[in-house]
């Protein structure tokens, strides 16, 4: 695929499915007279010919240096659902981990739950991303220690201690 006929659209697709963060700078590149809002709009509204958004592609491809490349990016959505199984980019990124790389697969759900990805989302089938976890408990204390902070509200509560100069030890 030559880069100069290419679509912003192909090019994200493309950076998500060989890990080609360049490909993302060049379509940013590109929008620069566009606000952050517009920006953020146009990367959350790509989808591949099955509805996979780009970070459900990062995750089922394991591009995650394109995938951090998407984070980025301001207003960027953690949690778009597929199409077809309503599953967010975590369910696709355990999927990952249980059949190609568990490595590269639990440092993607690492990046994933860091980033603010909702471990909390059940997908068309009722299930969390947790429950199709297969023989890794490093994985699973990933998403359960993500579902308890956002359960809890603590990331939130720690950002204001830190804005406020306060101790993020006095939290617990």
């Amino acid at each position: 695929m030559a880069d100069e006929g290419a679509s912003p659209r192909e090019l994200i697709v493309e950076a998500c499915r060989r890990d080609q963060p360049h490909l993302i700078e060049q379509v940013l590149d590109d929008m620069e007279e566009q606000s952050n809002e517009q920006v953020a709009q146009f990367f959350n509204d790509v989808t591949d010919s099955m509805g996979n958004h780009a970070l459900h592609i990062c995750a089922q491809y394991g591009s995650y240096d394109t995938m951090d490349a998407l984070f980025d990016i301001q207003f960027f959505e953690c949690d778009p659902l597929t199409r077809l199984d309503k599953d967010t980019p975590l369910h696709v990124a355990v999927r990952f981990a249980n059949e190609k790389d568990a490595e590269l697969g639990e440092a993607m759900i690492k990046m994933m739950c860091e980033a603010g990805c909702d471990p909390r989302v059940r997908n068309q089938h009722g299930q969390k991303p947790v429950e199709l976890v297969f023989n890794n408990n490093g994985i699973v204390k990933e998403l359960q220690q993500a579902e308890y902070i956002m359960a809890e509200g603590m990331r939130e509560d720690l950002e204001e201690l830190d804005s406020d100069g306060g101790d993020a030890s006095d939290s617990g």
